[in-house]
């Protein structure tokens, strides 16, 4: 069950006289000299909400008349941050990430943290999970990570976006804990799985059954996925009959393997191949890696909503 909560700002974030000044230093990369258009959170209305689940976690903040800041992780995948906009007005290029004080700390200074890449998209900004661990870092010291650019409309005049650390404390636990009851997949990277087999194995190996658990701990976790289809291949090594019976042994050992660990027998379906041609992922077999690749057991789970 995805939950959702909401932690309120108590101060508007202003852009320091610092910014401008270090704005104009940074003509050839980032902004011209002119106009600055300032995106910070409002007093009070914008803060960051928390939504978790085991199959996400994301953490949100509202940035009036630009969109949001997103720090988002998937189950299986690296965190990344972005910055969602409907009409961004950051030309493309490079941005300048910097790290700027709050009102109340004109005693720190300023840092140039990075360079960041800007797109025209609804996401202008991506960030990996590297840099997003810094942006983190700036938020927890109480720092306003701030990215400027030049505007697209306009020479003379550059964009500044900035996050407030304003109870980020508060709401990175949280969404902290979700990260780490996030499943270890995520349905994109299970639905078509294959288990590939050394020449003459018939039974499950250690790696093969860590495989299988992790889409056992999906499917019990996600109920939308109500059938999974088991297909058994071969290599053309050997007599034909003999390849599919190797096959019939091999996917009924991953079917068996998938009803010990609890999935309902009803949502499987078997089937069996050997080395039938057109079946093959390498046609024509013509090394040792070729015959490598015939031989799997080949998974397709489906979900309801998916196959309409």
């Amino acid at each position: 069950m995805t939950r959702m909560r909401k932690f309120i700002l108590s101060w508007p974030v202003m852009l320091t006289a610092a910014a401008v000044s270090l704005a104009s230093q940074v003509l050839s990369t980032s902004v011209h000299a002119g106009s600055v258009s300032s995106f910070y959170p409002d007093l009070g209305e914008d803060g960051w909400s928390v939504d978790t689940s085991i199959f996400e976690c994301s953490l949100i903040q509202q940035i009036p008349n630009f969109g949001t800041a997103v720090f988002y992780h998937q189950a299986g995948e690296s965190m990344r941050f972005y910055l969602r906009s409907p009409n961004s007005p950051m030309q493309e290029g490079r941005a300048l990430l910097t790290s700027q004080p709050p009102r109340w700390r004109q005693d720190l200074q300023v840092r140039d943290l990075a360079y960041v890449d800007v797109q025209r998209s609804r996401q202008p900004v991506v960030m990996d999970a590297a840099q997003s661990q810094l942006l983190i870092a700036e938020l927890g010291r109480g720092m306003v990570p701030t990215l400027m650019r030049r505007a697209w409309f306009s020479d003379t005049e550059s964009v500044h976006v900035g996050i407030s650390p304003v109870r980020f404390g508060e709401a990175y636990a949280e969404y902290h804990q979700c990260q780490g009851n996030l499943l270890p997949v995520n349905f994109g990277q299970i639905e078509r799985s294959t288990v590939f087999w050394a020449t003459g194995q018939r039974e499950l190996s250690d790696e093969q059954r860590a495989q299988l658990d992790d889409i056992v701990t999906y499917m019990k976790a996600d109920p939308a996925v109500h059938a999974v289809d088991i297909n058994g291949f071969t290599d053309s090594a050997g007599n034909a009959r003999d390849n599919l019976e190797l096959s019939r042994i091999r996917a009924f050992a991953v079917q068996t393997y998938l009803i010990e660990q609890g999935i309902d027998e009803n949502m499987l379906t078997t089937r069996y191949f050997g080395s039938t041609p057109q079946f093959r992922i390498v046609r024509n077999e013509q090394s040792a890696e070729d015959r490598d690749r015939n031989r799997r057991v080949t998974l397709r789970l489906h979900r309801h909503g998916d196959d309409d």
